[in-house]
């Protein structure tokens, strides 16, 4: 009776907290509902939200090549078959086949002609090198003076064969399918204001430098360092910093070569794992001293946002 009367007594109190429990529970299970679409939608926006367009409209490069070695696919591209000047990074090439054809212990001596070229203040008239760590040492530093006497000591070698080593530049060229290269010396510097020492694409170097990297590790090893020294036969000594000023701006580098001449402009091409043996080439040609390298940095940026995904 007491039951009742309380219930009759106070009808409007417990209706209305009947319906505020209601309330209460349609707004929490709203709430979680709301909460678990934000989440779902944050994953979806997380993935959508990250702009590559907007990256890639800011590189300053005429040409790039992202290119995965492993999976043997490109990650992203511009005008990669576009033939540009390709400035040092020849000396990739010129590299491959002086080890190719030279053992790594030929002595290599400085003349004249190699420092007519210039660039290179270090190196000594009459000074003498092992073959092997003067093209390390030529690699790294970008040594016109040392890449020449390299050449000029594998012309001598092959005098008998009548061949030169941009000749044979070539002829690799065309063995590794490289249609879009062309070697007129072993250096990459220009010729003169209207013609530069070799050309090629960002699709041909990304081929050359997996190649180099398959077949080849050695010539590459010392060109991710920011530094070497090194002792000529002579007894002097040297040290080589690295013309590739990002090289310790991007994570797992495995090998870099930077290219910057008039015509060229800033090329760099590099080498690094996006994961535990997962090497990636990036070849940007056509930008500018500073801007190659900053290129390359959202290229591999992008590249490891692509993998992570």
């Amino acid at each position: 009776m007491y039951f009742k009367n309380f219930i009759k007594e106070n009808k409007l109190l417990i209706i209305s907290a009947i319906v505020a429990v209601i309330i209460l529970f349609f707004t929490f299970s709203s709430k979680k509902e709301s909460e678990n679409t934000k989440i779902i939608s944050g994953q979806t926006i997380e993935q959508k939200k990250f702009d590559y367009d907007a990256v890639l409209n800011n590189i300053e490069a005429k040409s790039y090549y992202v290119y995965d070695v492993i999976h043997q696919k490109p990650i992203f591209a511009k005008s990669e078959h576009e033939k540009l000047p390709l400035a040092s990074i020849t000396k990739l090439m010129s590299g491959l086949v002086v080890l190719d054809i030279m053992p790594e212990t030929t002595i290599v001596t400085i003349n004249q002609e190699d420092l007519a070229l210039g660039g290179d203040y270090s190196l000594i008239l009459g000074e003498k090198w092992k073959l092997k760590d003067l093209l390390n040492y030529s690699l790294i530093e970008s040594s016109n003076v040392g890449m020449h006497a390299i050449a000029s000591a594998l012309n001598y070698y092959e005098a008998v064969n009548n061949k030169d080593t941009v000749k044979i530049m070539n002829d690799r060229a065309v063995k590794l399918g490289l249609s879009d290269t062309f070697f007129i010396n072993e250096t990459g510097l220009d010729i003169d204001a209207n013609m530069s020492g070799a050309y090629s694409s960002a699709y041909d170097v990304s081929i050359l430098f997996t190649n180099i990297l398959k077949n080849n590790p050695a010539l590459i090893a010392d060109t991710n360092k920011a530094s070497e020294h090194f002792i000529s036969e002579s007894n002097i000594k040297h040290t080589a910093l690295n013309t590739d000023t990002a090289i310790n701006k991007i994570p797992s580098m495995i090998a870099s070569k930077t290219g910057l001449t008039d015509l060229a402009g800033g090329n760099l091409a590099i080498i690094f794992d996006v994961g535990p043996m997962h090497p990636v080439v990036i070849v940007v040609l056509g930008s500018s001293a500073e801007g190659r390298f900053s290129d390359v940095i959202k290229l591999a940026q992008i590249t490891l946002q692509k993998f992570s995904e």
